[in-house]
């Protein structure tokens, strides 16, 4: 595939934002030197970080990368309504790209009526206006991205915020070092002569791609995979986690004929996955082959966990454009979204 036939579909350079997600990363740490939060750390004793699509999934990652290790409880919220028990003793961040979210805007204010500590992330719009009127803390994300190109711009003040509380062990070598981590990925995966996930698209194209992972931090990883197939690639995809998959999915393998040459399987693990879930998943693999396509395994690679977990985010972003440049769509425009949004407002 030429750069040539990339430029003619990708109009809006989608390409380009996800080519440059490691300067992305180095700009975000360095505008994270200037955050100064002023919530009471004292009182807080659980987090709800609402957001919806491409403005919610660092809150995922984040979330299942602490997991191990977080004394307290952290929710990703993606609805209207707030838990019950979200409150003066909660931190609540408010995430959205746009500014103008509404289910976002509307747990806003929930949780500014429960007494709830506030932190803002955003480009702009009215959640930026709300921070302002309300005196909350917020940080200011940079504009001309698509929300889900913007994922380092929120990853990162989470992830300094998750250490200034102690929630995750501060190791600023960890953080900072990983945009030259990833640039040897974004050189790999876009040498468009050869490499893995531009031969995996073109193995997998006219499937329904499925994927399975753990239920740790990989989840989220499988999420992000997922949501850039619907909107890089426009296409359906499908995922689920092990070991739950073992206890009822996997049975629904058993009547695939209606189904033959339409699927294929990804499963995405880590080396240091517990010994239960790497048998689970070889186990998995020899009863479901016979009914795909294609069955790929994909290893998280990299020196630490956050290495890992963003190998395996980038792949996908670039899996996902290449299904997309093979199958003649430009991976920007969200027309579907666009529409549904219109027909909500008349």
């Amino acid at each position: 595939m030429d750069r040539s036939t990339i430029q003619a579909v990708d109009t809006m350079d989608m390409w380009g934002m996800v080519c440059s997600f490691p300067e992305q990363w180095q700009h975000a740490l360095d505008l994270s030197t200037e955050l100064n939060f002023t919530y009471d750390r004292r009182r807080i004793r659980n987090i709800c970080i609402m957001g919806m699509g491409g403005s919610a999934i660092a809150g995922d990652l984040l979330r299942g990368y602490a997991a191990p290790v977080s004394p307290i409880p952290v929710m990703v919220n993606r609805q209207y309504k707030l838990p019950a028990w979200v409150g003066e003793n909660t931190l609540f961040i408010a995430s959205s790209y746009s500014g103008s979210t509404e289910e976002t805007l509307n747990a806003f204010d929930k949780a500014k009526e429960s007494g709830a500590q506030i932190v803002c992330m955003t480009s702009g719009g009215r959640l930026l206006e709300k921070a302002i009127e309300c005196d909350c803390d917020y940080i200011h994300i940079p504009t001309g991205l698509s929300p889900r190109a913007a994922l380092a711009y929120f990853f990162v003040p989470l992830y300094k915020m998750f250490t200034g509380l102690e929630l995750i062990k501060d190791d600023p070598t960890v953080c900072s070092s990983l945009p030259d981590f990833l640039r040897e990925q974004v050189e790999s995966f876009s040498d468009t002569d050869e490499n893995e996930p531009l031969y995996l698209a073109e193995t997998i194209l006219g499937t329904l791609p499925v994927i399975y992972s753990n239920s740790g931090y990989l989840e989220a990883v499988n999420v992000r995979w997922r949501s850039q197939f619907a909107e890089n690639a426009k296409i359906l995809s499908y995922g689920n986690v092990l070991p739950e998959m073992n206890h009822s999915e996997i049975v629904g393998w058993e009547q695939m004929a209606h189904l033959t040459g339409r699927l294929s399987v990804f499963m995405l693990y880590d080396a240091d996955d517990h010994e239960g879930i790497q048998s689970r998943m070889q186990v998995t693999r020899s009863l479901i082959q016979d009914h795909v396509v294609a069955l790929n395994t994909i290893a998280a690679r990299g020196p630490d966990r956050l290495s890992k977990m963003f190998y395996l985010v980038q792949f996908g972003d670039f899996l996902s454009l290449y299904y997309a440049y093979l199958n003649g769509t430009d991976p920007t425009p969200v027309t579907k979204i666009e529409m549904l949004k219109s027909r909500l407002m008349k």
